[in-house]
């Protein structure tokens, strides 16, 4: 993993300078950013431990770039697609990335549904949403396996045991792979320092799934 300290100094001075303006975070926000970049350093980690560092990555609900930015930066053959339906935070991605001269990533400026040509074998979120419904967001720019990453709180075992049971419920009435967004045994769990957990979860059935059927 490389070490993406200066890039990440003037991603810090992007946020500083544009958060208000552009509605990016607000100031309480920003005096956690070090704890935000410091987690994005984390899922940059898990992707490079469990998938390798050439990943192809789709960070749903990219936002001011947490963690998307972070793991453009600090895996520069990984490909990031940075996914955000909001206009003004999607131009200041498109900003950054060319400020930062971040050749491996990409900003999609709208719903991921809509995303095509893409299969991951990273999506990852801060906590966008459930499992579940970021298990369903995801399916049409997944690989046919692929690690679901992202920051849980308290319950979220209970979560993906959820998703885990309607998984094993489809298979049962014979749905296709691709519909039931079904979920692999392996999950990895990584306690984060301040709260929460980074969370990793493999599911079956994305978009190559989907054009093989």
């Amino acid at each position: 993993m490389k070490d993406a300290g200066a890039t990440l100094g003037r991603y810090r001075d992007l946020l500083t300078r544009y958060h208000a303006a552009l509605d990016l975070m607000s100031d309480r926000g920003l005096t956690e950013l070090d704890r935000f970049l410091e987690e994005g350093h984390r899922f940059a980690a898990l992707i490079e431990r469990l998938v390798g560092a050439d990943a192809t990555v789709v960070d749903i609900g990219s936002g001011a770039g947490l963690p998307g930015v972070v793991i453009a930066a600090c895996l520069p053959e990984a490909t990031v697609h940075l996914v955000e339906r909001r206009r003004r935070r999607a131009a200041f991605l498109e900003m950054t990335v060319a400020t930062l001269g971040l050749g491996n990533a990409r900003v999609f400026g709208g719903d991921v549904r809509h995303m095509t040509g893409v299969a991951a074998i990273a999506v990852t979120a801060q906590a966008v949403t459930g499992l579940a419904e970021l298990a369903e967001l995801s399916v049409g720019v997944r690989a046919d396996s692929a690690w679901l990453i992202t920051r849980r709180g308290e319950g979220w075992r209970q979560e993906a045991q959820a998703l885990l049971d309607a998984a094993g419920a489809a298979k049962r009435t014979g749905m296709d792979r691709a519909e039931s967004n079904a979920a692999g045994a392996e999950m990895v769990e990584e306690p984060l320092e301040h709260r929460g957990s980074l969370v990793a979860l493999k599911l079956l059935g994305g978009s190559t799934c989907r054009s093989s059927a």
